[in-house]
């Protein structure tokens, strides 16, 4: 099964990843990223059917698929506005963002046969764990609004299904009780 987007995509969608980046760990990023961001939130069934559709030629791929892939508008008419023009930028752009996040994290990390290092130069200065915790959630931040943005397309053309009051996990932590 093909990946939803490539490791050349990933450098050029979203927030650009410097050309020298192994792009054998981007395809590891982006297959962790389709699995434990994207699938779990759209559900097996449509994670499987975008699969499908993306083996076909484009020009007999459903057109919902494509739109939610690439990103686009779309006309909502479940929102408060009735028939309310709306655009997202789709999935390919929020997995480039979820892998440079995770590119973010643990880019500059190298396991060796010496164990995992950090690889530095005589011209470059690393930023401080602060700094990289900061922009890693950030990052986190954005990836995830795009994805609700994703889920909100496909609720809007039918590709999710809503039930009642059911509500999708997007991450992070909620608290429900203290003491």
């Amino acid at each position: 099964m093909e990946h939803l987007i490539t490791a050349s995509e990933v450098k050029n969608s979203g927030r650009p990843i410097g050309k020298m980046v192994d792009e054998q760990k981007l395809t590891s990023y982006i297959s962790e990223t389709e699995q434990l961001q994207i699938k779990p939130v759209l559900g097996d069934s449509l994670f499987l059917t975008i699969c499908k559709e993306m083996e076909k030629d484009e020009s007999v791929r459903d057109s919902r698929i494509t739109t939610l892939l690439n990103g686009g508008e779309y006309i909502d008419k479940h929102s408060q506005c009735e028939n309310e023009e709306k655009y997202f930028n789709g999935l390919k752009v929020t997995i480039s963002y979820f892998v440079y996040a995770q590119n973010l994290m643990s880019g500059d990390y190298e396991t060796t046969r010496f164990g995992t290092v950090l690889k530095t130069d005589d011209y470059s200065t690393h930023i401080t764990d602060k700094q990289r915790s900061d922009d890693y959630n950030n990052v986190m931040e954005i990836a995830n609004a795009y994805l609700k943005e994703c889920v909100a397309y496909c609720k809007a053309v039918g590709l999710i299904k809503s039930h009642g009051k059911s509500k999708i996990n997007f991450g992070g932590i909620s608290i429900k009780k203290i003491g």
